[in-house]
């Protein structure tokens, strides 16, 4: 199942740098297969598009979820 962002993600649409082969299995694994568990993704859900990092790769996860506590807790 694809991700519900899929169509806006930058990520996913090739607008960060990133290389190109670790690229496709970010998307292979993320926007189309378990993107609840993509960073991106977490952050926006839980903050709002806007507060998703222009550097946050799908596979970090670590940082998205102190992220998010960091903007609930209010630091």
């Amino acid at each position: 199942m694809d991700c519900d962002c899929i169509q806006a993600c930058p990520f996913f649409n090739d607008r960060m740098a990133m290389k190109p082969a670790m690229a496709g299995v970010y998307k292979q694994n993320y926007c189309q297969g378990a993107f609840n568990e993509c960073a991106r993704h977490l952050v926006m859900k839980a903050l709002g598009k806007p507060a998703v990092p222009p550097d946050l790769f799908p596979n970090m996860a670590e940082r998205a979820n102190h992220l998010i506590q960091a903007a609930q807790s209010g630091s």
